[in-house]
């Protein structure tokens, strides 16, 4: 399963926050760069393609998906699907992701991070995980983001299991990662 880790591409700048200045701190792939590693390993992992990190990030700013900060996978997401010929759509429902990981697609989560009362699972800001799998209530999620230590922050204890590079989280543990996110998944699936 091809996996990338944003954290690898610290010099590879990103250009992201257009509509508003530009990045500053926002200005690389190791910074901004979760939706463009997610949606490469949807491509990679889902079709016989192969979708390189860099183009992706060409894409992402020649479609302007790079207005805010990070990526906005409502843009990139359908150009991503429709250039690799695969079906996508949303959904902020659990069970509907359920149901779609069970009939062999992929998703990209879209983490909210830190609010009130909360700490945030995948990242204390927005995040964009791969969710590859669903087993029981167990998700099956490949994180741009991964360091060896992120889960053992104080509020992540004991809520993910890791086996590099796959973590593996609980149905509502996840749910409420995203709950703050409209919408909270984004669905790919091979084209019948």
């Amino acid at each position: 399963m091809k996996y990338y880790n944003q954290k690898d591409y610290p010099d590879e700048p990103y250009h992201t926050n257009m509509a508003h200045g530009g990045a500053g701190q926002y200005a690389n792939i190791a910074a901004a760069g979760c939706g463009l590693c997610s949606a490469c390993m949807i491509v990679d992992n889902m079709t016989m393609q192969d979708l390189p990190l860099l183009e992706c990030r060409d894409l992402a700013e020649q479609i302007q998906a790079n207005q805010d900060m990070g990526t906005d996978m409502k843009v990139l997401g359908p150009a991503v699907a429709e250039k690799y010929g695969l079906l996508y759509d949303t959904t902020s429902d659990l069970d509907v992701l359920k149901k779609h990981l069970q009939a062999g697609g992929m998703a990209i989560a879209n983490a909210g991070g830190d609010r009130e009362g909360y700490i945030g699972l995948l990242s204390h800001g927005g995040h964009f995980v791969t969710v590859v799998s669903v087993d029981g209530d167990t998700y099956c999620i490949l994180d741009p983001s991964w360091t060896r230590d992120k889960y053992a922050e104080e509020g992540r204890q004991g809520k993910v299991k890791e086996h590099y590079p796959f973590i593996y989280v609980q149905g509502a543990d996840l749910a409420q990662d995203c709950a703050n996110r409209e919408p909270s998944f984004y669905l790919f699936r091979r084209a019948e």
